[in-house]
């Protein structure tokens, strides 16, 4: 297994600095997902590491060794792209053991025995005299996979390999790639657009906007304590509130919200942002309530998501049983609202 360390890193492209700064650590075995929208740096970290790109400042450690110069081809790295980048004139057996050009099998097996075992860890045992382009998106990109790890990489980087997928494919190979990860315990670094993609697969997140880092942790800690506005709205649905706090005498502050002022447990005061979570906001009376009229609702199958009216400002409530539209009451627990760092 291989750590990754990414200490300071800087890529400009023009007056672009697409990478601006970078510094975070995979640890050996983790599964580590660089997340943000289209243009944040995501892509462009991946190939830094990956040795696509150089850095116009900073480093790039496995196991604490700089790669500073070295090819991709001696990185040690398998690459699976958005794109399968399949050889449609090979067979499913024959681009797997592409990856095997450079170097021996692993483990002293035969290059036969590595494409044998390698499809059946993809689930597609049986499959290596196949034409590639007559198999479904998610089994070419498992094949994709496969050629990745031929030659027993001790880094797996993964650019948005879903993307091109739909909805319900891409949670069955999401699973299969986490699970995949897991037996083999390779240092993974993963890079999506997708936050559920991100938060249900990862031991780590890195949540990037502008080519800079602006929270890394767990996924738990990703979204129920975002470490900026940002990372509030960009991760999931979350209502975003700006309004002033003065601390109580008691313990958390008092939040002016537009016409109404509440409780939160957060000590914080002057110019504040404060995020509710869909699903921490109820129907009916509690600890904060808020005058809403309600509006639509959409069924999301285990849940509603409904639309209301708050002075001009549209809240959104996740709950199980859709309310009739009109006047009601909306409420919080004042733990249940975060304090936002500007």
């Amino acid at each position: 297994m291989t750590s990754v360390d990414l200490d300071g890193l800087v890529r400009e492209f023009g007056p672009t600095r697409a990478v601006d700064d970078v510094s975070v650590t995979v640890a050996d075995g983790e599964f580590f997902t660089l997340v943000g929208p289209s243009g944040c740096g995501k892509t462009t970290t991946l190939r830094l590491v990956a040795g696509f790109e150089e850095p116009d400042a900073g480093d790039v450690r496995f196991g604490g060794e700089s790669v500073a110069g070295v090819p991709p081809e001696d990185r040690d790295v398998g690459i699976v792209f958005q794109s399968y980048a399949l050889f449609p004139h090979m067979t499913v057996g024959e681009n797997v053991a592409y990856g095997l050009r450079f170097r021996d099998p692993p483990g002293g097996v035969s290059t036969e025995e590595r494409v044998t075992e390698l499809l059946e860890l993809v689930d597609l045992p049986g499959m290596a005299d196949r034409d590639p382009t007559a198999l479904s998106g998610g089994q070419q990109q498992r094949v994709a996979l496969a050629r990745a790890l031929a030659p027993g990489p001790s880094v797996l980087l993964l650019d948005e390999p879903m993307s091109a997928l739909d909805a319900r494919l891409r949670e069955r190979l999401r699973g299969t790639v986490k699970e995949i990860q897991r037996e083999l315990d390779i240092t993974t670094v993963y890079v999506t657009h997708d936050q559920e993609e991100a938060l249900s697969i990862s031991d780590r997140v890195a949540v990037m906007n502008s080519g800079r880092v602006e929270q890394v942790g767990t996924p738990e800690e990703v979204y129920r304590e975002p470490a900026s506005r940002f990372v509030a709205e960009f991760v999931g649905d979350n209502n975003v509130l700006d309004g002033t706090a003065s601390p109580l005498e008691t313990k958390g502050s008092s939040v002016s919200v537009g016409p109404a002022s509440f409780e939160v447990a957060d000590s914080a005061t002057g110019t504040v942002a404060i995020g509710l979570r869909p699903e921490s906001l109820s129907f009916g009376s509690g600890g904060n309530e808020l005058d809403v009229t309600v509006g639509r609702a959409e069924f999301l199958g285990d849940a509603y998501k409904v639309y209301c009216d708050w002075h001009g400002t549209q809240l959104l409530v996740k709950t199980t049983d859709a309310p009739d539209p009109g006047p009601a009451t909306v409420s919080f627990e004042p733990s249940d609202a975060d304090v936002l760092p500007e």
